[in-house]
Parts: structure tokens; C-alpha cells; sequence
């Protein structure tokens, strides 16, 4: 087995920070990350505000047509409720006038 004893990697390759051109790259490097971290930052907040935007509204549309389906609802369950009643009072009255007449009609049968 070959040992390089003298062998010291800080002698075989310049340290970045000595090579001016590394240093360059690297900011530019950096100034497209920060592009790129500032658009999908920013893309991701107005995304999110967007489905909130959305959704919002969405909450409100259906809370607005409930509350008119509920009105619409109620009003016809009264006209329904009404019309029940007045069947019941008409079918009432048609009773008791039945009864009152046979009452009458009956003091008026010969006897037997």
C-alpha cells in the first residue's frame, strides 16, 4: 500500500476564498437563490391568499343562499301550514253542521 505522507490538500487546490472568480460565481450563485427563494415565497403567499380569498367568499355565497333557501322554505311551510288549517276548519265546520243537522232532523223524526 502507497502512502503519500507529504500529501497536504490545502497545497493541491487553492482555498475558495483566494480565487476571485470562485467568489463571483458564488455571489451570483447566491443572488439566484435569493431570486428563487423570493418567488416561491412569494408565489406561495399569494397562492395561499388567493384560496383564502376564495374560500372566504365561497363561505359567504353558500351562508347567503342558505339564509334565502331557509326564507323561501319558511314561507311555503306557512302557505302549507295555512292551507292545512284551512282544510281542517273547513272539514270541521262540514262535521259539526252534520251533527247539528241530524240533531235537528232527528227531534223532528216521528217517533216510533
Amino acid at each position: 500500500m502507497m502512502m503519500f505522507s507529504n500529501f497536504n490538500p490545502g497545497t493541491a487546490f487553492a482555498p475558495a476564498a483566494t480565487n476571485p472568480l470562485f467568489a463571483t460565481w458564488s455571489d451570483v450563485a447566491g443572488l439566484y437563490q435569493n431570486a428563487m427563494e423570493t418567488s416561491a415565497q412569494q408565489w406561495m403567499t399569494s397562492s395561499a391568499g388567493i384560496i383564502q380569498q376564495h374560500t372566504l367568499q365561497a363561505f359567504v355565497n353558500a351562508s347567503q343562499a342558505c339564509a334565502d333557501a331557509l326564507a323561501k322554505n319558511a314561507v311555503t311551510m306557512q302557505q302549507k301550514s295555512m292551507e292545512r288549517l284551512v282544510d281542517a276548519n273547513q272539514k270541521a265546520v262540514g262535521l259539526v253542521g252534520k251533527a247539528v243537522t241530524e240533531a235537528w232532523m232527528g227531534g223532528m223524526r216521528p217517533k216510533r
